[in-house]
């Protein structure tokens, strides 16, 4: 290789670098959001990683789960697979024998990785930031002094949060009312990638190995 082929090479290797250092950046974001008006509960949830997004939708109908690039949705499928699997069992009348673990396997697994798996969970919150958090509500009791007692404490919690990202709204029903609800909030994972990282070699440590391993297998 010539002395003039060098810096070629090294321009190269950065164009490949910089992206993947990009994606190192790029913080997984949780959104949700959820409210009760009418009888009716309805809720979003979005896990995102720079263009890609999986949402979890529940609406009137049953609730369903989308896979994202962008705007453009990839793939869809409701989520309602057990219900249909019992309306099959009582036509057929036949059950699914049990399989699995017991109990007593399950409970010794926990306690063999439970160290590891604190330690991954204190590692991946110390790596989370919530950027907001919101609620909004309308409600009243049976007493119009009680609910302006309610409506009182909102406004104290709210100026202890106020240096905070979250806030509670409450609009008072005195008159009466159906009560209803809204809440919605975000939360950023810093360096994802670093996360995984962790969690692939506590899913290769020894606890792990040893005493799940065995039971996913089917060897307990």
């Amino acid at each position: 290789m010539g002395g003039g082929d060098l810096p070629v090479l090294l321009f190269f290797l950065a164009l490949l670098a910089l992206p993947l250092y990009a994606l190192l950046l790029v913080p997984f974001e949780i959104r949700f959001s959820g409210g009760y008006e009418a009888g009716e509960v309805r809720g979003f949830c979005a896990f995102c990683w720079a263009v890609v997004s999986l949402r979890l939708l529940w609406t009137e109908g049953a609730p369903c789960a989308e896979v994202a690039l962008g705007r453009s949705v990839l793939f869809s499928t409701p989520l309602g697979g057990e219900e249909e699997e019992e309306e099959i069992e009582e036509k057929t009348g036949e059950e699914k024998p049990a399989a699995g673990p017991g109990a007593r396997e399950m409970l010794a697994a926990a306690r063999a990785v439970l160290p590891g798996a604190l330690n991954l969970l204190g590692y991946t919150l110390a790596r989370c930031r919530i950027a907001c958090g919101r609620i909004r509500f309308r409600a009243g009791l049976d007493n119009a002094a009680d609910t302006g007692i309610l409506f009182g404490i909102v406004q104290a919690i709210n100026g202890v949060l106020a240096p905070t990202p979250f806030r509670v709204d409450m609009t008072p029903l005195f008159d009466g009312g159906e009560a209803a609800g809204r809440a919605e909030g975000r939360v950023l994972i810093e360096r994802p990638l670093t996360i995984l990282i962790a969690a692939a070699l506590f899913a290769v440590s020894a606890p792990v190995r040893t005493a799940v391993w065995p039971l996913i297998r089917g060897e307990a």
